[in-house]
């Protein structure tokens, strides 16, 4: 079956029923939708690491970084 998804080792043991896999696919597809969503969290940690990477590109003989941290 063709998927787009990784699925876990676990995935086609033996032991593993349909309601488990089904379980699994629930929780992905999820989890892939909320990662889509424009969300709070996601905007804040993007700012974050916007800050972060000008940070890290600024020099320390222009910029007094301890106003920043």
């Amino acid at each position: 079956m063709p998927t787009d998804y990784n699925l876990p080792e676990w995935f086609w043991d033996d032991d593993v029923t349909d309601e488990d896999r089904h379980v699994w696919f629930t929780q992905e597809r999820c989890r892939r939708q909320a990662m889509k969503q424009d969300i709070p969290y996601i905007n804040a940690f993007k700012r974050y690491l916007e800050r972060l990477e000008r940070k890290q590109c600024a020099r320390d003989d222009t910029v007094d970084l301890e106003e920043y941290r």
